[in-house]
């Protein structure tokens, strides 16, 4: 059931980000929203979705419509491929616990190709979408909600030339802070709460992100900090996604009961 599960989350993770272009698309957030799909890197397309995001861009009339079908697009390949994800995730779904602790990190690693191959295949019809300043700032964005994800991005490791201590240092950074999220997210589970966090959950693990995402900065050296920062540009109110995710779990609720 661990893959299974896995899968499941990513895919209601899918199903949230990019509710306001109608189209199920997702973000658990890279971490910040880091569950966000979880992708591993940078996703540009993963957040395009969301409504603060086009906001911040200045989209036009026209271009929000093309986005919109594109996005309908990118969650049709999304589907295709999770389906056959949750295929693989059935067919060993009574390995021994063991197994599925392996199995469950090779899924994250499938997802993370899958999040790649998506991402490359419709970067041609983004570009054609959106003009130059707007694919820049789009990319600032997605480096900033992908926290300490981005520096599992082939192009952000090849711009700050990481090197492969660095790279280690960095994947030791993120194992422990793995660690400190499952464990805070099995505490939520002992004290009965379904899935959503209460606010002081959240708080915390905006808290550990944070500790995590300083902790992995200290890695780089100051020249290195400072071309990360300028990647990131201007800062984004990360706060409107998960007011985006919010609205898309209470509408959820209200359909279930109605």
């Amino acid at each position: 059931m661990v893959g299974r599960n896995v899968v499941c989350r990513v895919a209601a993770a899918l199903a949230v980000a990019a509710t306001t272009v109608t189209v199920a698309m997702a973000q658990e957030h890279h971490r910040h929203t880091r569950h966000a799909g979880m992708t591993h890197g940078v996703s540009t397309l993963f957040v395009l979705g969301n409504e603060g995001v086009q906001k911040e861009l200045a989209l036009k009339p026209e271009q929000t419509e093309k986005v919109k079908d594109l996005l309908a697009e990118v969650h049709a390949e999304w589907k295709q491929q999770m389906q056959a994800a949750r295929g693989t995730a059935r067919g060993e779904e009574n390995s021994s616990n063991g197994d599925r602790s392996h199995r469950s990190g090779e899924m994250r690693s499938k997802f993370a190709e899958i999040s790649k191959n998506v991402n490359e295949k419709f970067r041609a019809k983004l570009a054609a979408i959106l003009d130059g300043p707007q694919q820049a700032r789009l990319r600032e964005i997605a480096i900033q909600i992908a926290g300490t994800q981005a520096f599992q991005d082939a192009d952000v490791v090849r711009e700050l030339r990481l090197t492969s201590q660095q790279q280690e240092q960095l994947a030791a950074v993120r194992h422990q802070y793995a660690e400190k999220f499952a464990e805070l997210r099995q505490g939520a589970r002992q004290n009965g709460e379904s899935g959503r966090q209460n606010g002081e959950g959240v708080s915390k693990m905006r808290e550990i992100r944070q500790e995590e995402l300083a902790k992995s900065v200290s890695v780089l050296t100051p020249e290195q900090q400072a071309k990360f920062a300028t990647m990131k540009g201007k800062p984004f109110d990360l706060a409107q996604l998960h007011q985006a995710q919010h609205r898309h779990h209470g509408r959820g609720n209200r359909e279930k009961s109605a």
